[in-house]
């Protein structure tokens, strides 16, 4: 592993940073010999959690970005990078006004009408919005009757629930990056 001292002024600083930030959001694991020997396995449950869920909220909101430029690339080409259509008013008011206020089942319905998505692709997508829904509307998830923090049927939380995830993560990554289509925010 590369120590420290070979880390930028920056990485040093940026590093610094993300210490700060977890121990004030408490998912400071690295420091968890400092607690109360009873309150660490709950402390860390607890940080698990929110990493895991941290990292639902992103895939979920990126896989969005990706229906988002499947949409703008339908109705507005491909011709122009998106930093040339943001200076279009219409594109500013298209993207204001219709791509925020869909969600992303209905961005994925709008995209298959369109375009081909395989059906795995759909699967995966629409077991993402469920997963995020659940554990966005539920501080205990696993109480839930329809949605379970489940991926494939295993824990969401669980290493192997974690790995089937990510591994899905990918293959929708991948089909949109199949289609060299560019993100919204460039």
């Amino acid at each position: 592993m590369t120590g420290i001292s070979q880390l930028t002024q920056k990485q040093r600083r940026l590093l610094k940073e993300i210490e700060d930030i977890l121990e004030i959001f408490g998912m400071d694991y690295t420091n968890i010999q400092e607690y109360d020997s009873a309150a660490r396995s709950p402390l860390l449950e607890v940080m698990k959690n929110k990493f895991v869920r941290g990292q639902i909220i992103i895939w979920y909101t990126l896989i969005d970005e990706f229906l988002n430029a499947e949409i703008c690339h339908y109705y507005f080409g491909k011709k122009r990078s998106f930093p040339q259509l943001w200076r279009l008013k219409r594109f500013q008011l298209f993207n204001h006004f219709i791509l925020e206020e869909l969600y992303p089942l209905q961005k994925l319905r709008l995209v298959k009408a369109f375009r081909s998505v395989p059906k795995s692709i759909s699967q995966i997508i629409e077991g993402l919005n469920a997963l995020r829904n659940g554990l966005a509307h539920a501080f205990f998830p696993e109480n839930l009757r329809k949605v379970k923090p489940t991926w494939k049927g295993k824990n969401i939380f669980s290493l192997q629930g974690a790995e089937l995830f990510m591994a899905d993560m990918e293959k929708v990554t991948d089909f949109f990056h199949s289609q060299k289509s560019d993100t919204l925010a460039e």
